[in-house]
């Protein structure tokens, strides 16, 4: 994994949790994943609120469609849309949010939290991945 430096300052790796499992290669970053270890990053949202809506969030991603919208109060999230682990066909690898009305459309944008499923990667590795401090 090579350092992109691509998150801006304000964003933070809130922490790991377990989860469903996922399998996928990531169309943005080109990460591939497969595993049950999921990584939580905000950028202007707490983590403790990213942290404490994860969960719940997961449950639903579990259960939804592709690019499906999942229900969280003051917020707008959807179930991102990956290439298959392979490199064909889609997955995904987790779940998107952006406080307030709108669609979100980057990990990294204001005011949003995400959850991402990130074995083998330590949040050390993430963080030099990402240029997270």
């Amino acid at each position: 994994m090579a350092a992109s430096g691509i998150a801006p300052a304000a964003t933070r790796v809130c922490g790991q949790m377990p989860g469903p499992h996922a399998s996928y290669l990531s169309r943005v970053s080109g990460i591939k994943s497969a595993g049950t270890t999921w990584t939580v990053i905000a950028t202007g949202v707490p983590c403790s609120i990213a942290l404490a809506k994860t969960p719940g969030l997961l449950r639903k991603w579990a259960a939804a469609k592709l690019g499906a919208s999942l229900a969280l109060t003051g917020y707008t999230c959807l179930k991102m849309i990956d290439t298959g682990y392979s490199g064909t066909g889609t997955s995904s690898g987790g779940f998107l949010c952006h406080r307030g009305a709108g669609r979100p459309t980057t990990v990294f944008g204001p005011r949003t939290f995400t959850a991402r499923e990130t074995s083998p990667y330590t949040i050390a590795q993430i963080k030099a991945f990402f240029g997270i401090r």
